[in-house]
């Protein structure tokens, strides 16, 4: 009986492993904070049954000035990363994987960095994805470059609620 159990729960998880993914493309809003409030469309493409391709391009805005409660654009950014999904049961999804960000920081210097693009997604039955993911770059290229906290590191907190085709 018990090993009736575990066959059945096994093959249960194998089917909803292979029924998750009934999308291909991804389009949202993705709102973000880490060395600066982002707020950036977001798209995501699989490449295969695995692998995905995810771009984000929006405007990064800043609050260093006299006042301190106004948000006021900082510059255009851009980031990508090449992602490993697994589906997991119910819907939900973990990826992670190495991204690129450009960004042109203060409208005229050049930003460019390295590092990683991790996070958790939930798709519902409705062709809706929500998630949440963690985006750290180290800058080494541009004026924010550097070993010191705070001045190459951007760790990036985001929330993104996308619409699945």
């Amino acid at each position: 009986m018990k090993k009736l159990l575990i066959s059945l729960v096994a093959l249960l998880s194998l089917s909803f492993a292979a029924q998750a993914q009934d999308y291909d493309y991804t389009f949202g809003v993705r709102a973000g904070y880490g060395a600066a409030f982002t707020l950036e469309a977001s798209g995501q493409a699989f490449v295969n049954d695995v692998n995905r391709i995810e771009v984000d391009l929006g405007m990064r805005f800043n609050r260093d000035t006299p006042v301190k409660d106004i948000y006021y654009p900082y510059g255009p950014i851009l980031s990508t990363s090449w992602q490993w999904h697994w589906f997991l049961a119910g819907g939900f999804g973990v990826y992670g994987g190495p991204a690129l960000q450009f960004s042109l920081p203060a409208w005229h210097h050049f930003s460019m960095g390295a590092g990683a693009h991790v996070g958790l997604d939930y798709q519902f039955d409705a062709p809706f994805q929500i998630g949440v993911d963690f985006r750290p770059i180290y800058n080494f290229c541009g004026p924010f470059q550097g070993i010191v906290p705070r001045q190459g590191f951007d760790l990036n907190v985001g929330i993104c609620l996308r619409y699945a085709l």
